[in-house]
C-alpha cells in the first residue's frame, strides 16, 4: 500500500460523511448487516444496531451507521447502550498491494503530515482536523482527532475516534462519535471503538 493509496482509501468515508446522514426510525433494527458481498460484516458493541435508512450496503465502498438500538427503533424498551453515540463503518474494495499490516508505520506518518489531515477531515481542508493521538493496536490503526468541519450527524461532537484495519484484503475505517449534550469520555469511546472493531472481526470471520 503506498501513501498516496492508503490516502486514497479514506476518501470513501470522507464522501459518505458529506451525505447529512442522520438516525431514522423504523421497526426492530438489526445489530449486524453484512456488506461488500457478504465479506465483510459490520456490527457494533452491545446496545447498538444499524440504521438501515442512514445506511448505503450496497456498491464498491459501502457506509454503515449504528446508532442506540432503542432510538432506532424508537421504543424504550428496545436495547440500548450504556453511553450512547454514533458509529460509522466504511469498507473499501480489496486492495492490490502490502498488506494493511505492513503498511501501518507508514500510514502512521502519513496520518500525521498536512496530506494525512486532508484525508480525515471530512470537508478535506488539513486545517480542519488536529491529530490529538495515533496508536497501533495489533494489526489496526487508532486515531484520536478534531474535526471542526460539518459532522456526519447533527449535535456530535468535534473530537472522536477512528479505527483503521483489514479485513479479507478490505480496508475497513470506523469511527465512535459522541453528542455534544451526552459526552462520551475519551476512554469510554476507546473501549466502545475497539469492542467495534473486535466485532466486525469476529462476525466476518464466521
Amino acid at each position: 500500500m503506498t501513501l498516496p493509496r492508503a490516502g486514497s482509501l479514506l476518501l470513501p468515508f470522507l464522501l459518505a460523511a458529506c451525505g447529512g446522514l442522520g438516525l431514522g426510525g423504523g421497526a426492530t433494527p438489526p445489530q449486524t448487516v453484512a456488506v461488500a458481498a457478504g465479506a465483510v460484516v459490520i456490527g457494533g458493541p452491545q446496545g447498538y444496531c444499524v440504521d438501515r435508512g442512514a445506511s448505503r450496503t450496497t456498491g464498491a465502498s459501502p457506509f454503515v451507521l449504528l446508532g442506540s438500538c432503542a432510538s432506532i427503533a424508537q421504543d424504550a424498551s428496545v436495547a440500548a447502550p450504556a453511553q450512547a453515540g454514533v458509529l460509522t463503518a466504511t469498507v473499501s474494495p480489496p486492495g492490490r498491494g502490502p498488506s494493511f499490516a505492513a503498511s501501518l508505520p507508514q500510514l502512521e506518518a502519513y496520518l500525521a503530515s498536512p496530506a494525512g489531515r486532508a484525508a480525515l477531515a471530512r470537508d478535506g481542508q488539513p486545517d480542519s482536523v488536529k491529530v490529538l493521538g495515533i496508536r497501533p493496536e495489533g494489526s489496526a490503526l487508532l486515531v484520536h482527532l478534531r474535526d471542526v468541519s460539518a459532522q456526519i450527524v447533527p449535535g456530535t461532537a468535534a473530537t472522536y475516534w477512528r479505527g483503521l484495519f483489514e479485513v479479507k484484503g478490505r480496508l475497513v475505517t470506523v469511527a465512535v462519535m459522541s453528542f455534544e449534550d451526552q459526552p462520551m469520555g475519551s476512554d469510554a469511546a476507546l473501549v466502545t471503538l475497539k469492542g467495534m472493531i473486535a466485532r466486525i472481526r469476529r462476525e466476518s470471520a464466521g
